[in-house]
């Protein structure tokens, strides 16, 4: 779990999405949607690496959370806290598996559909990571697609093939 000061700032800090204590047990993967959750099905597949890059991150706490098919955080059309959240584990090769619904995309913005992450734990410091966005949204920009081009193995724009996106994370 994170320590308390770190959530009694959470405002400040980025962590306003994280509303609940972290559970004891926790798995490399997590479902964090019912079957009657309105929207595609989604399976992010991702991998956790050390700062080299090169070196997996094995027992990171992994927090992800999304918009709902029709782009809200929050029940009944709230901004937050959320609804669709869930922790991971990564394993001994610094992998977790999110299965969610593919987000929406916040109304009345352009902003493009996305998942967010956050990791802590396994001897890193608390880092939001780059949320993943997905390929042919039209939202993306053609500079929001070369900035990520560069990012190599890390980029943050991912393919969607058969309901599955793979994305991988340089913690800092």
């Amino acid at each position: 779990s994170l320590p308390a000061s770190v959530l009694k700032n959470a405002r400040q800090n980025g962590l306003v999405m994280i509303h609940r204590n972290t559970p004891a047990q926790l798995s490399w993967r997590t479902q964090i949607v019912t079957a009657a959750e309105p929207g595609e099905p989604l399976l992010v597949a991702g991998q956790v690496f050390a700062p080299d890059g090169r070196t997996p991150a094995a027992g990171v706490t992994v927090y992800a959370y999304n918009t709902d098919a029709q782009g809200y955080y929050g029940a009944n059309r709230a901004e937050y806290p959320p609804r669709l959240y869930g922790w991971m584990k990564t394993d001994a090769a610094g992998r977790f598996e999110l299965s969610t619904i593919h987000p929406g995309r916040y109304p009345n913005m352009r902003v493009p559909s996305h998942v967010h992450f956050e990791l802590w734990g396994g001897g890193y410091p608390l880092w939001w990571a780059e949320a993943v966005q997905f390929a042919g949204d039209s939202y993306l920009t053609a500079e929001m697609q070369a900035k990520d081009a560069q990012l190599g193995k890390f980029h943050t724009i991912g393919e969607v093939r058969n309901g599955r996106c793979e994305y991988q994370i340089r913690l800092q």
